[in-house]
């Protein structure tokens, strides 16, 4: 069953980078505030509408235990709205895909799940894919070398705190045995702390969604964003975290393809060979799962 969840977040997550492309006119820190506040506000309302009990059941000693991997996915999520703000998101992006190295190394060390050699090579493969399936060429000259150097740095400061965030994940959603709670407390918390800082600076617009460009792209995202999210910690019930985060890596190939028929921009041969190797080696993971 966990590989139905695995795959339905992967697709859907694939198509959220082009509802956010279509909504991508809007000031960044708009974008990131209104964003958060938006995907967790859905959160609390699935996770109502699905468990009311939960409002009954709310214990801070839990919010606080989860408060690490809620602390390592905000510092992750301002890292990668600051290397799209200083650098190129063809660079970015390359270097964001290797997070899964950290989730699969994490995941195999830290919480001693079981991986033989041969889904390593595999798992390689596909992480080799998926970055060169988003690389493209680049001309630096015309991007200021410090500015790209620290967009790098952010870009790595999103991998190793995102990687560290879904392992925690995993823990909590092993430890709690409803990934539904586990979404339930990351949204509290996380409403609670932008309330925090709109009160204290004032800046109610950021979460005003009337005020923004492409309402409707906006919504669609935090939609997808949503869904998939919650897709992914229920196929980590029974999924081994390492081969769950590989196999999510091949989102790159429907957002690919999405951008082609969608968004009309044009791929390469090269790519297509690329995104077929990209499923054979989840094809080959699942199977030998």
């Amino acid at each position: 069953m966990w590989l139905y969840w695995c795959l339905l977040s992967t697709i859907i997550s694939g198509f959220t980078p082009i509802a956010l492309k279509k909504c991508s006119n809007n000031e960044p820190k708009r974008i990131a505030i209104a964003g958060l506040f938006s995907y967790h506000l859905i959160m609390i309302i699935v996770s109502l509408v699905i468990h009311p009990e939960f409002i009954l059941e709310l214990n801070w000693i839990h919010i606080l235990k989860m408060l690490p991997g809620l602390i390592m996915q905000s510092i992750g999520f301002y890292c990668t709205i600051s290397s799209i703000k200083y650098g190129k998101v063809a660079i970015t992006a390359s270097i964001k895909k290797c997070k899964v190295v950290v989730i699969f190394l994490l995941g195999i060390i830290v919480l001693k799940e079981d991986c033989t050699m041969f889904q390593i090579i595999i798992s390689s493969i596909l992480v080799i894919l998926s970055i060169l399936l988003t690389r493209q060429k680049n001309d630096l000259t015309t991007t200021d070398k410090k500015l790209q150097t620290k967009s790098i740095l952010y870009a790595y400061g999103y991998v190793l705190c995102n990687g560290i965030s879904k392992t925690l994940n995993k823990v909590y959603v092993t430890t709690f045995e409803n990934p539904l709670y586990v979404v339930f407390n990351y949204a509290i918390i996380t409403i609670i702390g932008i309330l925090i800082y709109c009160i204290v600076t004032k800046k109610w617009e950021y979460i005003d969604i009337r005020k923004m460009n492409a309402k409707g792209y906006f919504l669609l995202q935090s939609l997808l964003d949503a869904s998939s999210s919650i897709f992914n910690r229920f196929s980590m019930l029974d999924g081994n975290v390492s081969v769950v985060s590989v196999i999510e890596t091949s989102s790159i190939v429907i957002t690919i393809l999405a951008s082609k028929f969608i968004l009309k921009e044009k791929i390469t041969w090269k790519k297509y060979l690329m995104i077929l190797g990209i499923f054979i080696c989840v094809l080959i993971l699942a199977l030998i799962k």
